[in-house]
């Protein structure tokens, strides 16, 4: 009963050219026997997808001999900064969970505590300080998250027997008196602190850096400390701004411990103009989050179904929690097809159902049919309420019968960023249900704007930038 219901999984949410694929991809994942058991066999799969970008200490690759002796089990790292994590986050926390197929134990640690101080690491000032309450309710909501991805992932390959551990660094900080965390500073050399990359970067910035900050490190090399001494967790993931406090705890460890550690750092995914994968340097209402409240999981499918071809190779590699013989196998049919977009629906597919579920997948793939394959028809027998559950809350503007009396004013409510929605309907860029508008002085009749005679109106800019306007 299990693999059928998979399989009919794949059959309703239309897996289309990579369904065999996914059906080889469950059928060998439900064999547990055939499985890797090491954490140096993860590695190995980490350095065959591109995704090793440095390591800890420096000469690991490309034989791992050194992790043969390891616990099979490692952590990655999330402080709760916000009440969502971003899409740039699933390149650890996807990778991290894809270490199950190998016979490992993976941990999420959220930085309750660190929070609260705040990682220099890629910044060039400092954070504003967080209030507890604020952090707290984060951290709540990435638990959820993280939770929520590693039941689709067991869920989508048939993993039984596997929950996810979160730990909360708070565990050990909250009862820490300070006399007690400056014993612990004992064993960190100022000097030695002075050289991480973060910190002279920020030193020479007329900021510099506080006390707070620049204790960070100290923090977290005592975290994974913790971990190795409750969880026998000796090995680190993180993202290549990472490598400094990498080397810091790893020094921390064998000095208090006399036990090995090491750990590897991901690239920072960036795309062909150099910006950090979903994060918008002009306007931040157009980063690209998990939370279905803030990045709906039509915008979230959209995301990666767009990606240009030139982008689709290493995102799919580094994403893709397929078997890496898999994944290459859907690169070389893609490349063979190109025009068809075979790799980006396969990967849009995958990450919605991981991050959004089975039903985030399917509202989104509806979404998307109506939208670009001419299916509004199928709009008509939905309320208004379900048209805007298809659409997905950041997906939708609510506007007052009364409250614009232009199309221009309409455009420039619906762009959301810092451009003249007005301009670029004068140059043809904006429509209404299909049809465009370019006259920004034009007056706005409701009734003929409305879809099938319901009060909410299609805004589409472009060719494939979407909202959904509700009139109240």
């Amino acid at each position: 009963m299990r693999l059928k219901h998979i399989l009919q999984f794949i059959r309703d949410t239309h897996f289309d050219v990579s369904r065999r694929l996914y059906r080889s991809t469950l059928l060998s994942a439900l064999k547990s026997d055939d499985k890797c058991s090491s954490l140096r066999d993860f590695c190995v799969d980490l350095e065959r997808r591109g995704l090793v970008s440095q390591t800890h200490p420096p000469n690991l690759a490309p034989k791992w001999e050194q992790l043969r002796d390891l616990p099979n089990v490692l952590y990655a790292g999330f402080d709760p900064t916000s009440d969502s994590l971003h899409v740039g986050n699933l390149v650890i926390f996807l990778n991290l969970l894809r270490s199950v197929q190998f016979g490992c134990t993976p941990i999420a640690l959220i930085g309750g505590a660190t929070a609260l101080v705040g990682d220099p690491s890629g910044r060039n000032s400092e954070r504003e300080s967080m209030a507890k309450e604020v952090v707290a309710n984060n951290r709540l909501k990435i638990e959820r998250q993280l939770e929520e991805i590693a039941v689709n992932f067991c869920s989508l390959y048939g993993i039984h027997n596997f929950k996810l551990t979160i730990v909360d660094n708070s565990a050990w900080y909250d009862e820490m008196r300070m006399i007690d965390f400056l014993r612990i500073s004992k064993s960190f050399r100022v000097g030695e602190m002075l050289r991480m990359g973060a910190i002279k970067s920020r030193m020479l910035n007329s900021g510099g850096i506080s006390h707070c900050e620049f204790s960070y490190q100290i923090l977290q090399s005592y975290d994974w400390y913790q971990l190795s001494q409750q969880r026998d967790c000796h090995f680190q993931i993180g993202g290549n701004d990472q490598l400094g406090h990498i080397d810091v705890g790893h020094c921390y460890i064998r000095k208090m411990s006399g036990k090995f550690a090491a750990g590897v750092c991901l690239p920072i995914v960036t795309d062909r103009f150099g910006n950090k994968l979903g994060k918008s340097t002009l306007d931040a209402s157009k980063d690209v989050w998990l939370s279905p409240q803030k990045t709906s999981p039509f915008a979230f499918y959209q995301f990666f179904r767009q990606k240009p071809d030139d982008e689709i190779h290493s995102l799919f590699r580094f994403l893709s929690v397929r078997p890496l013989a898999e994944v290459d196998e859907t690169l070389k049919l893609h490349s063979s097809n190109l025009g068809k977009w075979i790799a980006q629906e396969a990967l849009a597919d995958e990450l919605t159902y991981l991050v959004h579920g089975e039903s985030g997948l399917h509202s989104a793939k509806e979404c998307s049919k109506v939208l670009f394959h001419g299916d509004v028809d199928y709009l008509k027998q939905l309320s208004v309420t379900e048209i805007e559950d298809l659409f997905g809350a950041p997906s939708c503007i609510r506007i007052g019968k009364d409250e614009l009396t232009t199309f221009g004013q309409l455009a420039d409510r619906t762009r959301g960023d810092k451009i003249s929605g007005s301009v670029l309907m004068s140059k043809g860029a904006f429509y209404l249900n299909g049809q465009r508008y370019t006259d920004p002085q034009m007056r706005i009749d409701l009734k003929c704007i409305y879809l099938f005679d319901k009060p909410i109106t299609v805004v589409r800019w472009g060719k494939r930038k979407y909202k959904l306007v509700r009139w109240m």
